[in-house]
C-alpha cells in the first residue's frame, strides 16, 4: 500500500504556486529603486563601501484605516486601533535599538559606518538639531484615518521631512550638498531611513450584491465585509542616499515586510477606547470609525516589533547584495521529470518463452504477484498489469489485485480511465486496508481531469481516515482553488503548515492566496518565511 503523488499532479501544483524565489529575489521585488530624472539608475548604494547613517525614523502606528472606496473622502470603513501599555520610553529604546540592527545586516553585506558621534558633529546635523527643539513624535492622516508616534533614533533631528501617506520633503540642491557634506565630513555616504510599523492586517472585500427573495430579486447594493488580525508589517519606508558627489538614491516599499508573530488578543468593539484615541490624533475632526481594538502585551509588541524591523534590516541589507553584485536574481526552473517507456511485451509472449526454455510459468496468486512486480522493475508495465488481470480473472474479490493494478495504470501507463475504474472496485469492497488509500488516488486521477468537484469529494473521504496526510491537503487545496473555494484552500494550506512549519511550498501557495484576496501583509510574510526556508533558516 502506497500513495502515489505523480509527475503531472506535481506539474498541476506548480500551475497553482509562484515561482520558487531566493531570499534575495523577494528582497529586491521588495525595494523599489524611485528614479532621480527619466534616466536614473541605482548609483550610490551600488558603490559604497560606507554608510553614514544620519536618520532613523520609525513611525509607529497606533491607528489602522482601510476603506472600500478609493473616492470616499474623510473616512474610512474599516478603523482599527491598538490598545496596549507600551511606552514613549519603550519606543524610543526600541528605534535605538533598530539603527545597531541596521548596521549589523548591513554589516554582513560588506558595508561599513560612520560613528555617530561624528555624524553628530556636522553642521548640517546641528542646524537641524537647532530648528527642531520643540518637535512632537505624535502625527496623523485625517483623511486616511492613520495616526502614529514618530521617533527618531538616539533622539535625533529630523534631516529630512518624510510623512507615511503622504510625500518627501523636497530636496533642494543647497540641502542635497549639505547632505553630500555631512556624509563626506563624517567619512561615509549619508542615508536617512524612514520606516513605517502597523500592528494589524485589514482584508476587505467589496462587491455589488442582489439577494434573491422568493422568486424575485431584490435591489442590487454595495456590500462589504471584513477579517481582521493583529500582524506586525512595515507597510511603507523611504531611504534617501546621497555620496559625496551629490548622487543620489530613493528607496520605498514595493511590497511589506511582515513577520508571524502572535502578539495580540482577539479584536473587540470599544466605544470609549476608540473615541479617546479619535480624539486624541484627530481633534475634533469629523469620522466615520468603526470601533474596533486590537489588544497588545507589552512585552510581545515590543518583541514582534523588534522581530519585524530586524526582518527589515536584513532584507534591506539582501537587496545591497543584489545592487552590489550587479545581477538580478535567478527563477529557480522546475525540472520535468522523463516519462519510463514501456517494453511492450505480453504475457502470452513471456509464457511462450518460458515454454521453450522449460522454465516454469506463474500460476498461483503470489507467482503472479510476484511476476507483476518484477515486470514493474523491468519496466514491462502493460505486462504487469496482465499478470494482476490473471489474479482478478481467478479471484475477482482481490481488491490488492485491482488496487496494485490501477497504481500501475495510474503511475505508469497514465491511464486514468482504467486506474479510475480499479480504484472505484476497490471502495466498493470496502476491504478495510486500502480503501482510503483507493480515494486518495481516485481523487488525484479527478484532480487531474479537472473534476474539482468529485476530486474535493474523494480527498475529504481521506481526509477523514488519515487526517495528518499533507499531499492530500494539497491536493484539496488545488481542487477548491479551481472550483472557486479560495477560503478552503487556505484553510488546507494551513493544516499542511500546522503539520509541517518548514514546508515552504505550503507557504508559497498560501501566499498567492492571500495576495488574490488582496492581503498582501500576510502574502508578504508568507513569502518571506518560504525564501528564509530555502535558505535552511
Amino acid at each position: 500500500m502506497k500513495s502515489v503523488l505523480t509527475t503531472s499532479l506535481l506539474l498541476c501544483v506548480l500551475a497553482l504556486t509562484i515561482q520558487a524565489q531566493a531570499y534575495e529575489k523577494v528582497a529586491d521585488e521588495t525595494f523599489k529603486y524611485i528614479k532621480a530624472g527619466t534616466f536614473g539608475k541605482p548609483k550610490v548604494a551600488k558603490n559604497t563601501s560606507k554608510l553614514a547613517i544620519g536618520q532613523v525614523r520609525v513611525h509607529y502606528k497606533f491607528i489602522t484605516s482601510r476603506a472600500a472606496l478609493a473616492n470616499k473622502n474623510n473616512a474610512a470603513d474599516v478603523t482599527v486601533y491598538l490598545d496596549g501599555e507600551m511606552t514613549k520610553g519603550d519606543l524610543q529604546k526600541l528605534t535605538d535599538e533598530f539603527y545597531t540592527i541596521l548596521q549589523q545586516k548591513l554589516a554582513a553585506a560588506g558595508v561599513s559606518f560612520a560613528d555617530w558621534k561624528a555624524i553628530e558633529a556636522t553642521e548640517y546635523f546641528a542646524e537641524r538639531q537647532k530648528s527642531q527643539e520643540d518637535k512632537k513624535p505624535q502625527d496623523s492622516d485625517g483623511k486616511n484615518g492613520q495616526a502614529w508616534l514618530s521617533f527618531s533614533a538616539f533622539d535625533g533631528p529630523v534631516l529630512l521631512k518624510w510623512k507615511p501617506y503622504g510625500t518627501s520633503e523636497l530636496v533642494g540642491f543647497g540641502q542635497l550638498k549639505k547632505m553630500a557634506k555631512s556624509g563626506q565630513t563624517a567619512g561615509g555616504d549619508f542615508v536617512t531611513f524612514d520606516v513605517v510599523v502597523d500592528f494589524a492586517s485589514i482584508m476587505l472585500n467589496a462587491e455589488i450584491k442582489q439577494d434573491k427573495k422568493g422568486w424575485f430579486y431584490g435591489d442590487a447594493y454595495f456590500h462589504t465585509d471584513y477579517s481582521i488580525g493583529g500582524t506586525m508589517s512595515v507597510p511603507q519606508s523611504y531611504i534617501f542616499m546621497v555620496d559625496e558627489k551629490n548622487s543620489f538614491d530613493i528607496y520605498q516599499n514595493d511590497l511589506p515586510v511582515a513577520e508571524h508573530f502572535a502578539f495580540a488578543g482577539k479584536p473587540y468593539k470599544d466605544e470609549s477606547k476608540a473615541a479617546l484615541k479619535t480624539q486624541m490624533f484627530f481633534s475634533t475632526e469629523r469620522h466615520t470609525f468603526t470601533p474596533l481594538v486590537i489588544p497588545a502585551k507589552r512585552d510581545l509588541y515590543l518583541t514582534a516589533t523588534r522581530r519585524v524591523l530586524a526582518l527589515y534590516a536584513e532584507m534591506f541589507a539582501a537587496k545591497m547584495r543584489v545592487l552590489r553584485a550587479g545581477e538580478k536574481p535567478a527563477e529557480n526552473k522546475t525540472i520535468a521529470q522523463e516519462k519510463p517507456k514501456d517494453s511492450g511485451k505480453t504475457i502470452e509472449q513471456v509464457n511462450t518463452q518460458a515454454k521453450q526454455s522449460n522454465a516454469p510459468t506463474p500460476v498461483t496468486t503470489g507467482e503472479l504477484t510476484a511476476a507483476a512486480q518484477d515486470a514493474v522493475k523491468a519496466g514491462n508495465f502493460k505486462l504487469a498489469t496482465q499478470y494482476y488481470g490473471e489474479i482478478i480473472k481467478k479471484y475477482p474479490n482481490e481488491a490488492e489485485a485491482y488496487f496494485a493494478r490501477g497504481l500501475v495504470f495510474m503511475e505508469k501507463l497514465n491511464d486514468g480511465k482504467a486506474a479510475q475504474s480499479d480504484f472505484s472496485k476497490v471502495i466498493e469492497m470496502k476491504p478495510g486496508f486500502n480503501d482510503a488509500l483507493a480515494f486518495y488516488n481516485r481523487g488525484t486521477i479527478h484532480l487531474r481531469n479537472k473534476d474539482w468537484k468529485k476530486a474535493i469529494s474523494d480527498f475529504d473521504a481521506f481526509i477523514k481516515v488519515t487526517p495528518t496526510h499533507l499531499d492530500a491537503y494539497n491536493n484539496r487545496a488545488i481542487a477548491n482553488y479551481n472550483a472557486g473555494k479560495v477560503d478552503e484552500a487556505l484553510a488546507d494550506f494551513s493544516n499542511i503548515i500546522r503539520l509541517d512549519p518548514r514546508n515552504g511550498m505550503a507557504y508559497k501557495n498560501r501566499a498567492m492566496l492571500h495576495r488574490a484576496r488582496g492581503n498582501a501583509t500576510q502574502a508578504q510574510a508568507d513569502e518571506l518565511r518560504a525564501a528564509q526556508l530555502e535558505r535552511g533558516k
